[in-house]
């Protein structure tokens, strides 16, 4: 049995070796904000840690797999739960300690970030006018649908269309930017 535990540890330690420094440049390349990447980062592993035993992958790739299935759970989990926390410890005055044994720069050059920013620039300037309003209202103004609704003049539904389909032609962007960017580094 002892010489099971020691494998299990040891594919688990191959997984953070070979996937850690990934994971947390996809989850920053989609925060743009590396103390919350960090944390959300450091949440994944921990979750990971805690089911692997029941981890049935029978590869490196199914294993990785899995691991980005709790990112992308826990990405979610924190941009619906974040934003409330975020004011919350900002009213009490509070911050975050800062990602220690990362340099901002460093961190942000590998995770392209300045590139980033201006492939969403890009996309954002090429919306329609209203899809451009409406996404600036309701993600940065961070103003409910309804009062998007109110300040663009339309009906809530067509507030929440016009966010919807402004935001999936961003991720797009911002997919097909990833996209290309692993295809450059594969070369």
């Amino acid at each position: 049995m002892r010489g099971g535990e020691e494998r299990v540890k040891g594919a688990f330690v191959d997984l953070y070796d070979r996937a850690g420094r990934r994971l947390l440049v996809f989850l920053a390349r989609r925060m743009h904000d590396l103390d919350a990447a960090a944390e959300v980062w450091s949440e994944c592993w921990a979750i990971a840690f805690k089911t692997w035993p029941r981890c049935r992958a029978e590869s490196q790739g199914e294993a990785e797999a899995w691991l980005w299935g709790i990112a992308r759970n826990q990405l979610a989990a924190y941009y619906r739960s974040g934003a409330i926390e975020r004011r919350a410890l900002e009213r009490l005055g509070w911050t975050m300690p800062p990602v220690e044994g990362l340099e901002d720069e460093e961190f942000a050059r590998v995770a392209d970030l300045d590139a980033l920013r201006c492939v969403l620039g890009d996309a954002l300037s090429a919306l329609p006018v209203k899809r451009r309003r409406a996404v600036q209202l309701r993600i940065v103004d961070e103003l409910s649908y309804e009062e998007v609704a109110a300040r663009m003049g339309c009906s809530e539904q067509s507030a929440r269309a016009h966010v919807s389909r402004g935001l999936r032609r961003l991720a797009a962007a911002l997919d097909q930017h990833e996209q290309l960017t692993l295809e450059r580094t594969a070369r």
